[in-house]
């Protein structure tokens, strides 16, 4: 559970106000296929939900059914809701006869169009990463190799985020930009995410176009053979010995000449439509099928080898022709493909990425092996994160911080005032701008800091000093790791942000408890300003010091474990 920091910005509300909400990307979900009904569920509490159609507003009960009506968007219940709807909050979204569904949390716009609904998501750029390795890494990929896809895919979000913008989005989330699957991420994911937040790969004085591949073959392909236009030196062809320690990864496939021709018809090919041969004309220098010839009664046509691939795996399932690197047979009439490799081949190959982490290799080194020439960075003249092993904790910095001191004496104290009962090694981000510090907690920009387990999030250096308190901010933050350590889902959030406001000695406003917990509860959870936040943490500080007066640090503490009993007064 995410513990926030009490210590707040002494800002205008003006100005917490509009940094309260952390840059968006604008994603279409459902973008490879046509959507004409929805069903939406909400997640968490509450059956009810806003929903805005331009200047009405409706209460509808959930789950609902949105379906596309001649331009108009019906639900279930028979409400008319007009071209477009909005709504907020944690979602599951499926669509009719399907068992596709996506899960995410984010400002949600579902609109009407003549080819059906259209489903946009705006969420974090960290989100969207981790929604990136969800869709394109293996169950057990290792840690070293996840770091290196998020950096990738990172890149490539920010690199092409205006890909679609003349669509009215930002990305899609198909294989044409990335194959995305939003939900709960596995701990390994978000670790890699957070390990690596805000670094891309850099060529020069500006980020690198990347892409990556699910299998090379054994040797990455030229970007200019997959797209023409493109010479980039850092995604040229090289041998890569990873990936086929990995697996061969060798396929087949067979398809009848009849069905074949009457694909290619159905993609308004000028190709025979009666099809006797197809043959590879033209290879890159890899070896993979650059540009076929389809001939039959009728003349013949040349293709190439990508649309061809394309066209027949649309048709027939994506993993029907796996990549454009095989030998084509016929034998009567089928024609018979043996292939290697998943994929078009340019840049990171996530087989050979998996084989190296499982070596030892690191991602930094994964990313150079894949893009040579690169570097890893957050901003452009930075180094990326770099670590400093201080006296039981670790400082990830992107620049020369000079807290380590204060960090040693504040980690010192906070194990005295709340003694861990085992082993914790806390993970300081020190982070080099206000924005990424947005991006990767999601906390309104007037927050000092977030705590995530034993994972610190911390402003910049400056900020930190214009509070003027580098060592309590720190204090505050590692007494958040040692009470998080051992709180379980039992605890509310109230006694575990009063008992740190309680240790870090920030609250002497007498023993009175100002309501009850039901309320208290709602309050820290969800403050809607800073001031409502600043309240709330005082008054968690101050309903704990008068438990801990009553009751005693220690039955207080073990409540972090088996709940606040039913049996504890509450008032005098």
């Amino acid at each position: 559970m995410k513990a926030a920091l009490a210590c707040l910005l002494l800002l205008a509300e003006a100005f917490a106000q509009r940094a309260s909400q952390p840059p968006v990307l604008t994603v279409r979900l459902f973008s490879a296929r046509q959507v004409d009904s929805l069903t939406l569920t909400p997640l968490g509490s509450g059956g009810a939900f806003w929903i805005c159609s331009k200047c009405s507003e409706k209460t509808l009960r959930m789950p609902l059914t949105l379906k596309n009506a001649q331009g108009r968007i019906v639900s279930s219940d028979g409400a008319k809701l007009g071209a477009s709807v909005s709504l907020s909050g944690a979602f599951r979204i499926g669509a009719e006869h399907s068992e596709q569904s996506e899960t995410a949390a984010g400002r949600w716009t579902i609109t009407s169009t003549r080819s059906g609904l259209r489903v946009l998501l705006a969420t974090t750029p960290e989100r969207y990463v981790m929604a990136a390795l969800n869709g394109e890494a293996a169950p057990d990929e290792p840690l070293e190799s996840l770091k290196a896809m998020a950096v990738a895919a990172r890149t490539f979000a920010l690199v092409n985020q205006h890909r679609h913008t003349l669509d009215g989005f930002d990305l899609c989330d198909s294989t044409h930009c990335q194959a995305l699957r939003f939900g709960e991420a596995r701990p390994g994911i978000e670790q890699a995410v957070h390990a690596t937040a805000g670094e891309t790969l850099w060529f020069g004085n500006h980020r690198a176009s990347v892409y990556m591949t699910q299998h090379c073959g054994g040797e990455t392909e030229d970007v200019s053979s997959v797209w023409p236009a493109l010479h980039e030196s850092y995604l040229q062809a090289h041998a890569d010995p990873y990936c086929v320690r990995r697996s061969k990864a060798k396929w087949h496939t067979e398809m009848e000449l009849p069905q074949l021709a009457r694909i290619l018809h159905e993609e308004g090919w000028k190709t025979p439509l009666q099809i006797d041969t197809v043959q590879i004309e033209k290879r890159t220098p890899t070896g993979r099928a650059l540009l076929l010839q389809i001939s039959g009664q009728g003349g013949s046509a040349e293709v190439s080898a990508s649309s061809f691939r394309f066209a027949v795996n649309r048709a027939l399932g994506w993993n029907q022709l796996r990549s454009d690197w095989y030998e084509i047979t016929r034998n009567n009439n089928v024609l018979h493909f043996e292939g290697k490799g998943y994929g078009h081949g340019v840049g990171l190959c996530q087989a050979g990425a998996y084989e190296m982490a499982k070596e030892g290799h690191g991602y930094r080194d994964i990313l150079s092996f894949y893009y040579p020439g690169t570097q890893v960075r957050i901003a452009e003249t930075d180094p990326g994160w770099k670590q400093v092993q201080a006296q039981g904790w670790t400082l990830l910095t992107s620049a020369a911080a000079g807290m380590v001191p204060d960090g040693n004496a504040a980690w010192a104290k906070a194990q005295s005032l709340f003694p861990p009962r085992s082993g914790v090694h806390p993970i300081v981000h020190l982070m080099p701008s206000t924005e990424l510090f947005r991006q990767t907690t999601e906390e309104p920009g007037w927050m000092l800091a977030s705590t995530h387990g034993a994972d610190i999030s911390l402003q910049p250096i400056a900020v930190l000093r214009a509070r003027g308190d580098v060592s309590g901010v720190l204090l505050h933050e590692f007494l958040h790791v040692l009470v998080e350590q051992e709180a379980t889902a039992k605890a509310p959030l109230w006694l575990r942000e009063g008992l740190v406001e309680v240790l870090a000695g920030g609250v002497h406003g007498g023993n009175s408890l100002p309501m009850r917990a039901a309320a208290l509860e709602q309050e820290i959870a969800h403050p809607a300003t800073m001031a409502e936040s600043q309240r709330a943490h005082l008054d968690s500080g101050l309903f704990v010091q008068a438990l801990v007066g009553r009751y005693g640090l220690d039955t207080v503490r073990s409540w972090l474990r088996t709940g606040v009993p039913s049996t504890v007064q509450f008032g005098d």
